[in-house]
């Protein structure tokens, strides 16, 4: 199961709560595993968040995200954009819509519902003709330079609750590692 799909999941529906109001979502999952290897093929998930985004206003409700993987099928299939953008966040405002590879994003289109503005174009590019990774690199970078154990912008509790819903996925789905990877203890004792 890939985590570029659960990072905008998680960006859009609990990352922009205040901290003291994220809650992990429930998920429901459907997993194929690849017939020569047993790995996951494709894997969807539902996420279920009991708390709103803060656009939702004074009515609490759940807000939904859908997130997909799969290593035999691209966001792209003719590398020219054709295919549409794979990534759409849509609210009770409008929609945004990303283009490019999850992982690279090269521009988005913010769309308001109607009479709420004009459709807006924002291009992302990346410097040097990089794959990424850059900012995460860089994160790290400081958080070693300042002596911190984790980021502000990614706290442990948040990368905890997203490796607890991998987990919650993988368990829907079959699907075990050997000992030796499953463990969490170290240094492992076989």
């Amino acid at each position: 199961m890939g985590i570029y799909s659960l990072t905008w999941v998680f960006q859009t529906l609990y990352h922009t709560l205040p901290r003291d109001q994220r809650k992990p979502p429930t998920v429901s999952s459907q997993m194929t595993p690849y017939h020569l290897t047993g790995a996951d093929e494709s894997t969807t998930m539902l996420l279920s968040f009991p708390t709103s985004t803060p656009s939702n206003g004074p009515h609490p409700q759940q807000s939904h995200g859908v997130a997909m993987t799969n290593i035999r099928v691209s966001a792209d299939p003719d590398e020219k954009g054709s295919a549409g953008p794979p990534i759409r966040i849509q609210g009770t405002k409008g929609e945004i819509q990303v283009h490019g590879q999850p992982f690279r994003p090269e521009s988005y289109r913010i769309i308001p519902k109607k009479g709420g503005g004009e459709i807006r174009e924002v291009q992302c590019p990346f410097p040097g003709n990089g794959k990424g990774m850059y900012w995460e690199a860089d994160e790290v970078a400081r958080c070693l330079r300042d002596g911190k154990l984790e980021s502000e912008g990614l706290p442990l509790e948040e990368s905890i609750v997203i490796m607890e819903l991998m987990d919650e996925v993988r368990k829907q789905g079959g699907l075990t590692y050997p000992q030796k990877i499953e463990s969490t203890e170290y240094p492992l004792q076989l």
